[in-house]
């Protein structure tokens, strides 16, 4: 993924959140119900599944999986509003939306290996923890240039493990 992509991404998410009226920590249900999508929880044959997109109709519904912690539940689906708006133009390229009838996200891909994925996950972390916000939490709470990750995370509503790699993709943490 291109640096232009990526801010391209970042300027979707906070553009999103902005229009939606978002605060943080991100109330994904609120904001899936706020765009007309449904959200269910159903239990995946293949437990390592996080959750998928469909179009339905003119509008869209999120499968994630129940059997996942909340954190991870709010991460999925952010993850697959990405995939919503970047790979499915919905309300952002009404050609590419109406040109789709069907949209898979391909659960072999789910641990991050195609260049959706990828984006997916970084529309995720954009949207769950901005990047304004990322940096001035840090500013108010490190101490001795240290910071607790786990502080992130709470504030955030997210787990260590995004926390950390929001981080990482900023340029705050070495990856």
């Amino acid at each position: 993924m291109t640096y232009e992509r990526r801010q391209a991404i970042e300027v979707l998410a906070d553009t999103i959140r902005t229009q939606l009226n978002v605060t943080t920590p991100v109330d994904m249900q609120q904001v899936v119900s706020s765009l007309k999508g449904n959200l269910v929880p159903i239990t995946f044959e293949d437990s390592s599944i996080s959750g998928r997109i469909q179009k339905t109709g003119e509008t869209f519904e999120i499968s994630y999986n129940a059997e996942h912690s909340q954190l991870r539940s709010e991460f999925t689906i952010a993850h697959e509003l990405g995939h919503l708006f970047l790979h499915m133009g919905y309300l952002v390229n009404p050609d590419k939306w109406n040109a789709i009838d069907e949209y898979y996200d391909s659960p072999k891909y789910r641990q991050g290996y195609s260049e959706e994925e990828y984006e997916a996950n970084q529309f995720a972390g954009a949207f769950l923890m901005p990047e304004k916000e990322y940096r001035q939490f840090i500013r108010e709470h490190s101490k001795d240039n240290r910071i607790n990750v786990n502080l992130i995370a709470k504030h955030f509503n997210v787990s260590f493990d995004a926390a950390l790699t929001r981080g990482k993709w900023l340029g705050i943490f070495q990856w």
